[in-house]
């Protein structure tokens, strides 16, 4: 009161009386609740539209909880393998492991679970559809020339692959 006298207008600007308050637990209570999923959860929550058992669904959980923030596998099936062994008394072999990475690579984004830069454009590539001719080109290019692509030797990727230009420009973009 010491602040503001009966006659000072500024007071009427803000409302504090108790409408205002009254509304507040109602409003709590309506707002959206924002729930941020993580990558990892992501990739779990895909895991359940797989038809796997619980020991497949547990070898599942530990490869994708090896895959790192950009997506990408670091570790190898084999070490995969005596992970699981060691950690969980889960004995399986590489091509069990493979055979489930192969699955988790389904899963979104695409590329996910790739161990390099190579295989994971060869991923996003394959979920392109329709399959035209500038994607089976790009394919080949990823296949067969990633080291030249890398290193943006186009001229070499075009005699190999008798692209025009325009064909080159095209697989590129």
């Amino acid at each position: 009161d010491d602040f503001l006298r009966h006659d000072d207008d500024d007071r009427n600007d803000y409302s504090y009386g108790d409408d205002y308050y009254s509304n507040s637990d109602t409003e709590r209570q309506t707002l959206p609740v924002r729930v941020e999923t993580s990558f990892h959860e992501y990739l779990l929550n895909q895991l359940g539209m797989l038809d796997l058992d619980e020991r497949s669904r547990q070898i599942a959980r530990q490869i994708i909880g090896s895959i790192d923030e950009d997506g990408y596998l670091r570790r190898e099936a084999s070490a995969i393998v005596d992970d699981l062994a060691f950690g969980q008394n889960i004995y399986t072999t590489v091509e069990e492991i493979t055979d489930i990475i192969h699955k988790i690579r389904q899963f979104d984004p695409p590329g996910v679970c790739a161990w390099t830069l190579q295989e994971c454009l060869l991923l996003q590539l394959r979920r392109i559809t329709p399959q035209t001719q500038e994607i089976k080109n790009a394919i080949a290019i990823i296949e067969k020339y990633f080291n030249e692509f890398i290193k943006k030797h186009y001229d070499k990727i075009q005699r190999h692959l008798n692209l025009t230009d325009e064909e080159l420009k095209q697989v590129i973009n």
